[in-house]
């Protein structure tokens, strides 16, 4: 965080080196969030950049070679100033706020800029201090004169004495000098008040033990760092864990080794790059946590559907013992009848039995049709039972995922690299950048199974060689060019059956040229035994250990 004693140090700098320069550009960088006037001095080109981005805010001044923009967004000129000189430069008061007089074409206006993080803004006025235009869209009349915030109720440390903090301290009773410092001097923040009590020697004391000697000590530091920061030497980025700062020494209140960079602005500019790393790198861990978090909820939805509808399923024994009682009734049927009531054998004594029947078919019609619904029940329930097996196993193997994100969470991202870039394939694409393009398409067998479908020639191997297990089962026509195909198993020990091989060769023999021939040779393997030729054309490889069979070309399930 910048603090006014930062803006009071870029302000020298300014005075330094920007007064006599002449502005070249003012580029607007919409979605980055950041503003940079580009200054021809006598001697080099500097920009004085406004970074007012969420993740990584500051305002600096560094040559102009350091800011390389990585976005493709175009920039938008801002308030006209090209050829303006920069005749002064002061800061408003001690706060966040300092202003750039300009002469552009005998005409005199003024930049202020409030350098207040996220929430910071550039305003062009006039000579007067009225309005003429905003950086960002804030509602005014033009010509309206710009009126600063009210001064903060802090004090000056520029003009501290130690009769000034006696009187300040009695305001404040008992309280330690790290938190009177951070509460009551512009500038300070908890950093600071932490190393000024410190080289002061006065960590321990409060405000009514603190003595003579201790009032001299702190004021004498006070003004020490006040005047590093007027004529700052140097920066020193501390890149920690909960806070990343920039100061013009190195801290006595810290282990931490900085990185040195020439400047107080050239380490204010890595601050912001630092921090927007940072909030990229959480908001990615926190698109990733989410999009599982995502994953074990639908599954758990999808569990219980499954044992809703295998609890809800047909008894179709029943089936098999209506056809059978029909056929031991036989004489007895006819066309045209709505219902028959037969002994039910297969009770002792036998019971009576009432089975509908459709008028328009034959009596063996009629058995046939419940010897049909039996075999549709039978198979049903054992496509419903595969299905919660499967549904079950995917279920573990995501919270399996989930627990090792939780407890270590780059290391787990590492290890489920495939299943995390399915679940979450745009984490990688920055602001402004197209969303991560899958290499295949994703379907379902008739049990649950996902089915990975290539696209075209690199996405098949991409599809092949990023996104499939050794032990998961490959799948692509013989001699036939088309798509590579891949069963994803829940778990390594997982066993697909034939009916699922033979539903995803079919897929395969679908996506491929032979898709309108009645039947069409696959094979398949363990996506081990498949090989990537050095210098091989986009999805060409070779196959080792295939087996292979004839299905008819069909669809997958939407």
């Amino acid at each position: 965080m910048q603090t006014s004693l930062h803006i009071m140090a870029l302000v020298s700098a300014l005075n330094e080196e920007a007064v006599g320069g002449r502005i070249l550009s003012a580029e607007f960088y919409k979605k980055e969030r950041a503003v940079y006037f580009f200054i021809k001095g006598d001697k080099k080109r500097q920009a004085l950049g406004f970074r007012y981005h969420p993740a990584g805010s500051g305002v600096f001044l560094v040559p102009a070679s350091k800011i390389r923009m990585e976005t493709r967004e175009k920039p938008r000129p801002l308030f006209g100033l090209d050829d303006a000189v920069i005749v002064k430069v002061e800061q408003l008061g001690f706060d966040r706020i300092f202003t750039l007089t300009l002469e552009q074409s005998g005409v005199t206006s003024m930049l202020l800029c409030e350098a207040l993080g996220p929430n910071g803004n550039i305003w062009h006025l006039d000579e007067s201090l009225g309005r003429l235009a905003s950086l960002r869209k804030k509602s005014f009349t033009r010509g309206t004169r710009y009126e600063p915030p009210p001064p903060p109720d802090r004090i000056d440390p520029r003009a501290l004495s130690v009769e000034s903090l006696r009187a300040r301290f009695a305001e404040a009773p008992e309280t330690a000098l790290a938190r009177f410092v951070e509460k009551n001097l512009q500038g300070f923040s908890r950093t600071l008040a932490l190393e000024t009590v410190t080289r002061a020697d006065c960590v321990d004391l409060t405000t009514e033990s603190c003595d003579d000697a201790a009032y001299e000590r702190l004021v004498t530091q006070i003004k020490e760092i006040v005047s590093r920061f007027a004529r700052p030497l140097g920066g020193f980025l501390y890149d920690a864990p909960r806070a990343v700062e920039v100061f013009p020494f190195r801290l006595k209140t810290s282990s931490e080794t900085p990185t040195k960079f020439k400047t107080l602005s050239l380490a204010t500019l890595a601050m912001c790059e630092v921090k927007r790393t940072v909030r990229n790198e959480a908001d990615d861990e926190k698109k990733v946590t989410d999009a599982v978090a995502r994953q074990v909820k639908k599954l758990e939805r999808r569990l219980k559907s499954v044992e809703k509808d295998l609890s809800q399923a047909v008894d179709f024994e029943r089936y098999k013992k209506y056809a059978e009682l029909l056929q031991i009734n036989f004489g007895r049927l006819r066309t045209g009848l709505k219902e028959i009531t037969v002994d039910d054998v297969y009770f002792d004594p036998p019971q009576p039995t009432t089975i509908d029947l459709e008028e328009a078919l034959s009596p063996q019609q009629n058995a046939e049709a419940y010897f049909k619904k039996f075999r549709k029940g039978r198979d049903g329930e054992k496509l419903l039972k595969r299905r919660l097996e499967i549904t079950r196993d995917e279920m573990a193997a995501m919270n399996e995922i989930q627990a090792a994100l939780e407890a270590d969470f780059e290391s787990a991202s590492r290890r489920y690299e495939q299943e995390l870039a399915a679940l979450a394939p745009g984490v990688t694409a920055g602001r402004g950048e197209q969303t991560v393009r899958l290499p295949y398409r994703e379907y379902r067998l008739s049990t649950g199974l996902k089915l990975l479908v290539g696209r075209q020639g690199a996405d098949n191997d991409r599809t092949t060689f990023d996104h499939a297990r050794p032990y998961e089962l490959w799948f692509h026509t013989q001699q036939c060019p088309g798509s590579h195909v891949v069963i994803k198993f829940p778990n390594k020990s997982f066993v697909p059956s034939k009916a699922e091989i033979e539903e995803a060769a079919a897929v395969a023999a679908f996506h491929s040229k032979a898709r309108h021939d009645s039947l069409v040779p696959v094979i398949y393997t363990e996506r081990r035994h498949v090989r990537k030729p050095r210098k091989a054309k986009p999805g060409l490889v070779t196959v080792q250990r295939e087996k292979s069979l004839m299905v008819a070309p069909r669809p997958p399930s939407k």
